[in-house]
């Protein structure tokens, strides 16, 4: 959080002096991207405190929440600035001080990637969604950041020659283009998020919970099986039902809890962020 209102303020004062709107914008989606953190650090704590009366499940669905807001503002932000940058070029363009801003760019670039690279490491240790996000909001800034110095280069490069009139068109031209390259990322992570939002269940785990759920039943017996999934950000929900031949089908209750741990060890899965439900019935409308 530190490092991005650090970053923002310094690229939104800098952009201001430098008349360029393309380090503006970039300075303006790193600060709606720290406020977005903040809020995250807020679900976090909430996630660590566990359930309680009133969200007996937890408070893990506020990650898809977070997720979802955060896709929607940062592609609102990308649309805003690609309107922006057509308005300039439309106007005539601006002039900009591209030597100065070609640096500057390079230097935050930089300093970007490093942070990318702190947090994909913490977002792998600790499966995180919210993490994960940060990591991609540092990498789009560093790749962001090395186009704005191409360009700001060759922009440079051509005040010297006689096409000089052209550079007045160069921010608001790179403007639109950062929204562009931008814009997918946001998109991707409201259609993940939304997906979960809407509960549809992750194609993936649906499918490796089907394929364990027909071995275990296959092996012990039963006639007939159901499975549900479910997943909020990084908690799973599993429920799982199975149909004994008859109704004179007995077996101990040592039996049964074999069973749901042969399916838990076949998921893999355990922890504050996984519910996993196995019923056992003889009446397959429990199913």
């Amino acid at each position: 959080m530190l490092a991005t209102v650090v970053g923002a303020t310094l690229s939104i004062v800098f952009g201001l002096w430098a008349a360029s709107r393309s380090i503006v914008f970039d300075g303006f989606y790193e600060l709606i991207d720290a406020v977005m953190t903040a809020m995250a650090l807020l679900v976090v704590r909430l996630i660590a405190r566990g359930n309680d009366d009133r969200f007996q499940f937890g408070y893990w669905h506020l990650e898809t929440i977070m997720a979802l807001l955060n896709g929607s503002i940062l592609l609102f932000a990308c649309i805003y600035a690609f309107i922006d940058g057509l308005s300039g070029i439309l106007a005539g363009g601006r002039v900009v001080q591209y030597g100065f801003g070609a640096i500057f760019v390079s230097v935050t670039g930089l300093g970007s990637f490093v942070m990318y690279l702190i947090t994909a490491k913490a977002a792998r240790q600790t499966r995180s969604q919210l993490l994960h996000i940060d990591s991609r909001s540092w990498l789009m800034g560093a790749l962001l950041s090395l186009g704005l110095t191409i360009s700001f280069a060759s922009a440079w490069l051509l005040s010297h020659s006689d096409e000089a009139a052209l550079t007045a068109y160069v921010d608001p031209a790179i403007l639109m283009v950062i929204a562009v390259v931008l814009a997918p990322f946001p998109v991707r992570t409201v259609m993940r998020a939304g997906r979960e939002f809407l509960i549809i269940a992750p194609s993936g785990l649906n499918e490796q919970v089907h394929a364990i759920v027909e071995a275990v039943a296959a092996r012990h017996g039963f006639i007939d099986h159901s499975s549900y999934v479910r997943q909020f950000g990084r908690q799973q929900f599993i429920e799982i039902g199975l149909v004994a031949a008859s109704g004179s089908d007995t077996r101990s209750f040592d039996e049964l809890d074999a069973i749901r741990n042969e399916i838990a060890a076949g998921l893999g899965r355990s922890g504050p962020g996984y519910w996993l439900s196995v019923d056992f019935t003889a009446d397959k409308s429990w199913l």
